[in-house]
């Protein structure tokens, strides 16, 4: 078996654009979970609530923030990085399940256009 040295034009995928395409996933993430905040955001509401259920839906605003700064951090080891490394991770967006998330990050892996996120993967499970 003989191993064949890729060199970085053989490689499709960008590392510094793929993290891009993370961070805008962490950042659709955060604000989906924004807008679930200002549904549960209800103070008329609020005062009927028991202390546990107040305490875990405090949790969506520690897990907004902590989104947002993982964001933040990303964009900023991208802007950090002063190349760019050929990669492949033909295998590594093949494993992933969601199929709009899929695509969105083959598409910032490669350094094109990103299709816009819509929620269609997925099943949906009323809890």
């Amino acid at each position: 078996m003989s191993v064949v040295a890729r060199t970085a034009p053989d490689l499709p995928h960008g590392l510094n654009s793929t993290l891009g395409g993370v961070a805008h996933e962490l950042a659709l993430l955060e604000a989906h979970l924004l807008r679930v905040q200002d549904i549960c955001h209800v103070p008329e509401h609020a005062a009927h609530l028991d202390a546990v259920l107040v305490r875990e839906l405090q949790t969506l605003d520690l897990v907004s923030q902590r989104l947002g700064a993982l964001t933040q951090f990303i964009r900023q080891v991208v802007v950090s990085v002063v190349f760019d490394p050929a990669v492949d991770l033909t295998d590594a967006l093949g494993a992933i399940p969601l199929q709009d998330m899929a695509v969105r990050l083959t598409a910032h892996a490669a350094d094109e256009e990103a299709p816009a996120d819509v929620f269609e993967s997925g099943d949906f499970d009323l809890f």
